[in-house]
Formats: C-alpha cells, structure tokens, sequence
C-alpha cells in the first residue's frame, strides 16, 4: 500500500507527519509510530530499497524480505 497522495507527496499540510492516502492514518516520521486515525498505536514496518541510476531516470527498488514479497499479479484480461 503506498502512502503518496501524489507522487512524492507524503505529508498532511503542517508538514510534520506522514499520512495515508488510503486511511487517513498519521504516522511519525522519525519512528514510523501511528499517532492518529485507525491504526493508533500501530506502526510502519521498515522496507529496504536500494536507490539506482537508470538510463531513462533514477529509480527506487525495495528488496523483498522473508515477511515481506511483492503481492501476485493478475495478467490484464485480453480481447479478442
């Protein structure tokens, strides 16, 4: 789940915390700790990514862990 309201775009408007595009959840920055909306008392889990120059841009990449693997993919449905 991403947390961007658009791209780049992660904090509510003091600029202080994280929030969820998806829940409206606010989270500390510095600790990743839910301080209000419905995961209180919650909080993120860390992902590593590795961060690489592309020849069409910069891109980040996470590195899926033994809790933590991309979700399965549905192939787009096709017309014939």
């Amino acid at each position: 789940m991403e947390l961007d309201w658009a791209e780049g775009q992660f904090f509510e408007s003091s600029g202080l915390y994280l929030m969820c595009a998806t829940h409206g959840a606010i989270y500390a920055p510095d600790t990743g700790k839910c301080v209000g909306g419905p995961c209180r008392g919650g909080r993120l889990r860390p992902v590593e990514v590795d961060e690489r120059d592309m020849p069409d841009g910069r891109a980040v990449f996470w590195l899926p862990d033994a809790d933590l693997r991309p979700a399965a993919s549905t192939p787009p449905a096709t017309t014939d």
